[in-house]
């Protein structure tokens, strides 16, 4: 995880995070280590915009104890939480209409996610993958971007440095850019891939009425991991008709 602090004002910054892919990791160590580095990144920005007296470096320690102990508090939240057993049984399912079978209707809020690829580790053995492809729209020169783009809930937009272009065309530069976000889970031949687009989750989609959705495939669908990563990767994808996973809660929780 890569965090990068922007200044725009004298007072204020925007916290840039970008989470480069990672393939066939522990999950819980990924997922921890990012929470503990998010923690301490707040805590310190907290104590210097209140001025703090002393060294950041003197209440180092005692940041991080704070952020283990928050840290291991969350973990317990998400071992906790409770995984719809039709998910847990997709790790025996050895076939795709079983799979399609079990995950109609489905919904899983950001923690069961969490939760189900923590159980997919701990109790099936599966690794963890993420990979993020961002496309903007064919024409645009990324150039004359600024920094930092912002639109706000009013269509007002921010923006942090230069740029030749208008409002409206920000604007559209936001609105227009295709993002898909994947994880991936691995045991040896076996493979579970549930991926989202940020249409999906600003309710751009049509499935449901705009409901914020996954998709879902395995290893039982026919096609190679190799093309299903190629093809997420692309600008557009094209894998058919997959299930979908209705994503309730987005937004509610810090998940």
């Amino acid at each position: 995880m890569k965090i990068i602090k922007i200044p725009f004002s004298k007072t204020g910054y925007y916290r840039i995070i970008t989470s480069p892919d990672v393939e066939r990791v522990d999950p819980v160590k990924y997922y921890g280590e990012s929470f503990l580095q998010m923690h301490l990144t707040h805590e310190r920005d907290l104590l210097l915009l209140y001025r703090f007296p002393f060294p950041i470096q003197s209440v180092n320690r005692l940041l991080v104890d704070r952020a283990i102990d928050n840290w291991d508090e969350r973990f317990k939240e998400i071992m906790e939480t409770k995984v719809p057993e039709n998910f847990l049984t997709l790790f025996t399912s050895d076939s795709k209409k079983e799979q399609i079978k079990l995950l109609r209707h489905q919904n899983l809020t950001p923690i069961q996610l969490i939760a189900l690829i923590f159980h997919a580790w701990l109790k099936f053995g599966y690794t963890f993958s993420q990979y993020t492809a961002s496309h903007h729209h064919s024409g645009l020169n990324t150039d004359i971007l600024p920094t930092v783009i912002e639109v706000q809930n009013d269509d007002t937009v921010i923006k942090v440095g230069s740029t030749t272009l208008s409002d409206g065309q920000l604007r559209n530069v936001v609105e227009h850019r295709k993002v898909i976000i994947s994880k991936f889970l691995d045991r040896g031949p076996n493979w579970h891939c549930f991926f989202l687009t940020f249409n999906s989750i600003r309710r751009k989609e049509s499935w449901q009425d705009g409901q914020p959705h996954f998709h879902y495939l395995s290893d039982k669908f026919g096609i190679s991991r190799e093309d299903v990563v190629t093809q997420l990767r692309s600008k557009n994808y094209n894998l058919g008709s997959l299930p979908h996973i209705g994503l309730i809660g987005y937004g509610d929780d810090n998940s």
